[in-house]
Parts: structure tokens; C-alpha cells; sequence
């Protein structure tokens, strides 16, 4: 698989993955007034967004035939 996300939209996905990956622990450690099990889907969601990121792929972008990613000049 292709890349096939750019590299701001890349950079926005890590940091919004860290900010859910963070209220997933914030929740889990009761900071937050939310049920526990909202913690999980929120972790979850982090991680792909932090690897979709960083690996520069996204499989739905795939699946709808859309990228993003700028084309290489040779």
C-alpha cells in the first residue's frame, strides 16, 4: 500500500491521536467524569490515528480512492 496522506494532515492525525490517547488515560484513572468503557474506543482510536500518521496511510483514504499525499517531482 501506497501512501496516501499528506504530510500536514499526517501531522494532524499524531496529535489529535496523542490528545485521545491522553483523555483515554485521563478517563481510565477517573479524572474524567465519563464511563470506563468510553476509555477503551477512545484509546483505541488514538493508536490508529498515531500509526495512520505515522506510517503515512490510511486504509480508508484506500478504500474510497483518495489521496492525498503530494506527488513526487523526479
Amino acid at each position: 500500500m501506497e501512501r496516501n496522506v499528506g504530510p500536514l494532515d499526517a501531522r494532524i492525525r499524531v496529535l489529535v491521536g496523542i490528545v485521545l490517547c491522553g483523555l483515554a488515560l485521563a478517563v481510565a484513572r477517573g479524572v474524567v467524569g465519563v464511563p470506563l468503557i468510553s476509555s477503551l474506543g477512545l484509546g483505541i482510536a488514538g493508536v490508529v490515528l498515531v500509526v495512520e500518521g505515522s506510517l503515512r496511510r490510511c486504509l480508508l483514504y484506500q478504500l474510497l480512492g483518495i489521496n492525498r499525499c503530494p506527488r513526487e517531482t523526479k
